[in-house]
């Protein structure tokens, strides 16, 4: 890349990349949100010095990339709003006042709004340089990309909620939840989008502890449910529509969930024909799908932006597109949302039957291990940046 086409400001840019970025836990995080306008000025201007180092970085990590994939238009648009974003909050006058603090409240609101397309740009832009570049490979760009991603965002969302105190809330966090709320809510939604592509859909079972509770951030717990229900769906659909006629029933997809001493375990079962051993370390990489890129049919099987529903409380916030069928993203940006806070999720594949997919989430209580990770964000850039390679275990 010459130096014409960097950034204007690379230089403030490369001085803020390398600026301490001070770690936060999310049992931090926790205990300072308050709504008192003391604690917004100071979390204000907490924000107002680490999120530029955040920025910078990521903005270096994409200047890095190969060149073929920092001018594809979908993730150079990422790469603008990166440094759209730097510059509104590094060139942000301090913080004194509870003046100052509304008015960076503001940026902050529009900023983040700025961000809710990333996911699907990202995901468009790879999947595009990979057509014509096949044996380009962006997984450990990918990991970080979005891990640093999860971060930040729970950082500015956390602020934008912190001010207006819920019941049974600290920020982003909601208390007491009840996951089969949750998948009852998001089986609905699945019913009818996949009747409308397919002309039917599988009835949802559920078993095990319908009372378990957790403590959880609601958007990362509905992203991961929808993603692996969305997969039961769609291959229990299509497996036995190609097997039979609309009028003979589908088999039942299966959803148990079951209460654990800090973890809360949901098993989503299906019989949608599993997949070859072969092919299942294939589907945790960032772009690997069944899906036929080329086709615009119910095989895509994508919401639109607005059929997405979200926690009451964050109705002021456009939600990001977060089905990617066709993209290859969803299986493991769901393995990153949940190992984010120390979970995870496992597959067990009965190639010609179905599939069960596994999924393990930790309570997030003051206290509890799971809210004493150091922000993974920043210990990324503790270590050489070595490239980032995929578990080596059967999924």
């Amino acid at each position: 890349m010459c130096w014409a086409s960097l950034p204007r400001n690379i230089l403030s840019i490369k001085r803020a990349a390398r600026a301490e970025c001070v770690s936060l836990t999310l049992s931090q995080l926790m205990k300072s949100t308050r709504p008192d306008p003391e604690s917004c000025i100071r979390t204000a201007q907490w924000l107002h010095d680490q999120l530029p180092i955040r920025f910078a970085r990521r903005i270096e990590d994409i200047l890095q990339l190969p060149h073929v994939v920092v001018i594809n238009p979908q993730i150079n648009s990422i790469l603008s709003t990166y440094l759209e974003t730097f510059e509104a909050i590094h060139s942000f006058p301090p913080i004194r006042t509870q003046d100052n603090e509304m008015a960076f409240l503001q940026v902050i609101r529009e900023q983040l709004a700025m961000h809710n397309p990333g996911t699907r740009l990202i995901a468009e832009g790879y999947r595009e340089v990979r057509r014509l570049y096949p044996s380009i490979h962006l997984d450990a760009f990918l990991h970080d990309h979005f891990t640093t991603r999860i971060a930040t965002r729970i950082l500015m969302d956390n602020y934008m909620e912190m001010r207006v105190p819920r019941e049974e809330h600290i920020g982003v966090v909601r208390q007491n939840m009840r996951p089969l709320k949750i998948v009852q809510e998001i089986a609905g939604e699945l019913t009818v989008l996949t009747t409308s592509l397919y002309g039917c859909a599988p009835e949802v079972e559920y078993r095990g502890n319908p009372d378990c509770i957790l403590d959880y951030i609601p958007r990362h717990v509905k992203y991961m449910v929808r993603e692996l229900l969305k997969n039961a769906f769609r291959s229990t659909v299509e497996r036995h529509l190609a097997r039979s006629t609309k009028s003979d029933k589908l088999p039942h997809v299966a959803v148990e969930l079951q209460q654990g001493d800090i973890h809360v375990i949901f098993k989503i079962s299906d019989q949608g024909g599993g997949m070859p051993k072969s092919l299942q370390r294939e589907a945790w990489k960032y772009g690997w799908t069944t899906v036929d890129a080329n086709k615009k049919s119910p095989e895509a099987f994508q919401y639109a932006e607005e059929s997405c529903s979200w926690d009451r409380g964050m109705d002021s916030k456009a939600p990001e597109r977060s089905e990617l069928a066709g993209y290859g993203f969803g299986l493991p940006l769901t393995r990153l949302h949940a190992q984010y806070f120390g979970g995870d999720v496992f597959m067990q594949a009965l190639p010609g039957h179905g599939t069960d997919l596994i999924l393990i989430l930790t309570h997030l209580k003051e206290g509890t291990p799971s809210t004493e990770f150091d922000d993974l964000s920043t210990l990324l850039y503790k270590k050489e940046r070595k490239p980032h390679r995929e578990p080596d275990r059967e999924q």
